[in-house]
């Protein structure tokens, strides 16, 4: 049973001086995550001057109206709940669903820019931005309730809630400037990391130094942040260096540590001319990707990325901590490459050292016992492997060899998920013969002939050529006695045939041999090909739809007839 369990991260923009872009910068890290599939909250804390509460929640291009019905209660009203009504305010007595039904809104986000359906962005104003909101902010007073003891509690109560509300992935907070209470109780309390924005004149640097020392006296130097110059002027890249390298002195003299290297958002005049995330207007182009590095870089310090995922992976399966190894992975596939990485964990299910008992194949990718890696037959009998391998049939890509061979795995050990695989495998490839027709195999293989034919008749019209599925289907046909059809599709299958097909012919010059003989046809040619194969070299093993076709023959052939059969198959299936 695992004990780890998804907290949802707190991330607080915070800049010395205003007019650097970190609402923007802010809301547009939001966007790219949503896009992902993460579930993000936005906070707008800069409660003096609200600018994130402005935004209009259905239609991005028109700001929100103070009292309008776009106005909803928020962070200040949730804390000043809590201080006048103390253990029975909303904070401790509402779920997280009625907190953040009466609290927050939701924000559209344009359906082009999500790459995963299940994403969702959520803003929690500063405040119900009505005539009582000044009155509301001063009667709270932040800096009184921290001078009496109560406010860190507070604060961390309702940071509480909200990591570990299981809703959120992320919690963005867009934080006041300068050294204020609320500054603080972003930087210091909530955040758990720091994007922090600077200028590159002179009065930004010193400001940022400032905010440097504080917070690393406040915190003993142990919050991690990413320090974002902004805005970066275009064309004037000599003094852009000098002054870069300027900041990077005085910030490390302030923090008394290394803090490079610096990303940077460009100049771009329409930052000043609009509420709207840019990447909701543009998909690309240099701010664009300037933003998108800022997402990635956060991630990156969150431990929310590929190589940190995949060693936990690892080491939970060893623990056989599959309901950890599905928190990552539902994170893992959200990330760049992140659906390569969920083929590539089959890929090491499938060839674990259990199996092969290789040290040196998966040395690199976290595991440390020779037998770490469970087998599948292990884990889809534990109720939360099987939970996991269900999410895996539901995500993993359907186009990469190492899936057909997983579902042939699943066909013996959790025929319902291979079922529910080979189903999604046919809507999403609908033209892939290959997926068609080892469907069709699978269904014949459950008695599912009228579902079968479809399938193969779908495989055939997808590749008309292919031997393979024309003679499964033909051995099909000739398991449930239907003699003429079984004839015609083996010889279309022989005809389609190539002669270094050699097992493929074999059981075509079986078929129709049995074919023959079950109609009463004279079948000597079938009967010598098939003697001449099967004393040539090829690799045996079981014959799916053989024993279907001997039952078939069952009470047909005479019984000596029907014994020299089954010693012909004996003799495909063991070259001994």
């Amino acid at each position: 049973m695992s004990t780890r369990e998804r907290i949802a991260k707190f991330v607080a923009f915070y800049s010395f001086k205003g007019g650097v872009g970190r609402s923007m910068a802010l809301i547009n890290t939001a966007g790219i995550l949503v896009g992902r599939g993460f579930r993000v909250l936005v906070i707008d804390l800069d409660l003096e001057a609200p600018g994130l509460s402005y935004l209009n929640p259905s239609e991005p291009d028109a700001p929100a109206k103070p009292n309008g019905p776009d106005s909803r209660s928020g962070f200040v009203d949730l804390l000043f709940d809590a201080k006048q009504h103390g253990q029975n305010a909303d904070l401790f007595t509402r779920s997280v669903e009625q907190l953040e039904a009466g609290y927050t809104q939701p924000y559209v986000v344009p359906d082009d820019l999500l790459e995963w359906r299940d994403g969702s962005l959520r803003i929690m104003p500063a405040g119900k931005l009505d005539g009582q909101y000044v009155q509301r902010l001063d009667e709270l007073n932040l800096h009184g309730l921290y001078e009496g003891g109560l406010g860190e509690p507070l604060i961390r109560a309702f940071k509480k809630r909200f990591a570990e509300a299981g809703r959120y992935d992320f919690v963005l907070v867009d934080s006041r400037t300068g050294f204020s209470d609320e500054a603080g109780i972003c930087t210091r309390d909530l955040a758990d990391h720091l994007m922090i924005l600077s200028g590159l004149n002179h009065q930004n640097i010193q400001g940022t130094c400032q905010f440097l020392r504080s917070l690393r006296l406040a915190t003993d130097g142990r919050k991690t942040f990413q320090i974002i110059l902004s805005p970066v002027p275009n064309g004037e890249d000599a003094l852009v260096d000098q002054r870069e390298e300027t900041a990077k002195s005085a910030f490390e003299g302030a923090w008394e540590a290394s803090v490079g290297p610096f990303l940077q958002i460009p100049y771009h005049p329409q930052l000043a001319l609009t509420e709207v995330p840019h990447i909701f207007r543009r998909r690309r182009g240099y701010l664009f990707e300037a933003y998108r590095m800022l997402e990635r870089q956060m991630l990156r310090m969150l431990g929310h990325d590929v190589p940190t995922f995949w060693r936990k992976i690892m080491k939970a399966l060893e623990q056989r901590d599959y309901h950890a190894v599905l928190l990552d992975l539902r994170h893992l596939i959200r990330l760049d490459q992140g659906m390569e990485e969920l083929t590539r964990f089959v890929h090491t299910i499938e060839f674990s050292w259990f199996r092969f008992g290789q040290t040196s194949r998966f040395g690199s990718q976290g595991i440390t016992s020779p037998h770490a890696v469970p087998p599948l037959k292990d884990i889809i009998a534990d109720e939360q492997g099987r939970d996991l391998f269900q999410f895996v049939v539901d995500h993993v890509r359907t186009t990469t060899i190492e899936i057909a061979r997983f579902s042939r795995q699943l066909e013996r050990i959790a025929p319902d998920l291979a079922e529910r695989l080979f189903k999604r495998l046919a809507e999403t490839e609908p033209a892939n013969a290959d997926l068609l027709g080892n469907y069709a195999l699978f269904l014949s293989q459950r008695g599912e002939i009228d579902r079968a034919e479809r399938y193969f008749n779908r495989a055939i019209e997808a590749d008309p050529n292919d031997a393979n599925h024309l003679g499964n289907y033909g051995q099909v046909l000739a398991g449930a006695s239907r003699l003429p059809e079984a004839e015609e599709m083996l010889l279309a299958a022989w005809r389609q045939s190539r002669p270094n097909q050699i097992r493929l012919l074999a059981e075509l010059y079986f078929s129709l041999w049995l074919v023959s003989r079950l109609r009463g046809q004279e079948a000597g040619c079938w009967e010598a090909g098939f003697k001449f194969l099967v004393q040539r070299v090829f690799k045996r093993g079981r014959w799916i739809l053989l024993d279907r076709m001997l039952q078939q023959a069952d009470g047909v052939l005479p019984p000596e007839e029907l014994e020299y059969a089954r010693a012909l198959a004996r003799a495909f299936q063991d070259a001994a």
